[in-house]
């Protein structure tokens, strides 16, 4: 019998390489946000914007989390995340009070960092277990090139913004440094970067590149992993490089709407579905064939990996 997940703001859980089993929470329409970077996996920022307002109704994605939470269901982490930065939402820290006032489950702000300079954003941000921020450039034109941010948005207020957080953030502070190859992987510019980085004494530094297909316009290419290892050792603490944990609902378990308003906002590989899940990887390419064969989801390899996501109109 497959489950009939009717969520509109909720997704998963899903297979997290940071967080083990991860309940995301969209707080934004597809797609806004104040960066539009290269490498996204949802696809080009259609509201390229610094605007902080209500974009989705608090009450409505409290009302999903407690139906949700009555049901019974589990997860490690509930994290705030989806179609654009969390933060431009004025009631994400409502939505991280409630999490916590509620339930037992641990909370996690995903975020690009962009709006921690102002005082309400740093404020409400605290209110999480676990912040991870994103520096993946070292000066403005290479935070232009490769996040292309928002008029108005300027990387040392970025930076600033980053580092007065972590003076005041009592919780886990993650670092996400995403290495593209010809825009921030030569020696010297990942050295830029890895002072920057430290400099913000986080918790743990995640190395990353490219693991699903890039949706911004752009082709961008994986960095090597031995290259991720060598250059690892460059950061303070050592950079990890996450690798997925976490079991999740099997895919044979969900419905097409389900599935479809998953992998809508956090495409997978079809490896990690299987894997994460428990269910036979020959098993979930049968559960997916009719929704390909219909043009709803595509099957694209990326780097010796077949990644499942959407196809969007």
């Amino acid at each position: 019998m497959k489950v009939e997940e009717k969520y509109r703001y909720l997704f998963g859980p899903v297979p997290s390489r940071r967080l083990g089993l991860s309940l995301g929470v969209d707080l934004n329409p597809v797609k806004v946000c104040t960066e539009n970077c290269v490498f996204c996996q949802i696809g080009r920022t259609t509201e390229l914007t610094m605007a902080r307002q209500e974009w989705v109704p608090t009450v409505e994605v409290l009302a999903e989390f407690d139906r949700w939470h009555a049901a019974g269901r589990r997860t490690d982490y509930v994290t705030l995340s989806g179609s654009g930065e969390p933060t431009m939402h004025t009631g994400f820290g409502e939505v991280l009070r409630h999490v916590k006032a509620t339930s037992s489950f641990r909370t996690a702000l995903l975020s690009n960092g962009s709006l921690f300079w102002m005082p309400e954003v740093r404020r409400d941000a605290a209110e999480a277990d676990v912040v991870k921020v994103t520096l993946s450039a070292w000066d403005e034109d290479s935070f232009r090139r490769i996040h292309r941010p928002a008029e108005g948005l300027m990387f040392p207020r970025l930076l600033e913004g980053e580092r007065m957080f972590r003076n005041e953030f009592a919780g886990l502070l993650w670092v996400e440094v995403m290495l593209l190859p010809g825009f921030n992987d030569a020696p010297a510019q990942v050295k830029a970067i890895a002072a920057l980085a430290n400099s913000l004494q986080a918790n743990a530094i995640h190395l990353n590149t490219t693991t699903r297909p890039a949706r911004a316009g752009l082709k961008v290419p994986r960095v090597p992993e031995a290259w991720l290892r060598t250059v690892a050792t460059w950061f303070s603490p050592e950079a990890e490089i996450p690798v997925f944990a976490g079991r999740s609902v099997s895919p044979l378990d969900m419905s097409d709407a389900a599935l479809l308003e998953l992998l809508a906002r956090h495409p997978l590989a079809l490896d990690a579905m299987a894997a994460s899940s428990g269910a036979d990887l020959a098993a979930v390419e049968r559960r997916l064939a009719p929704l390909v064969a219909a043009g709803q989801l595509a099957v694209e390899e990326h780097h010796g990996e077949r990644m499942v996501r959407v196809n969007r109109p």
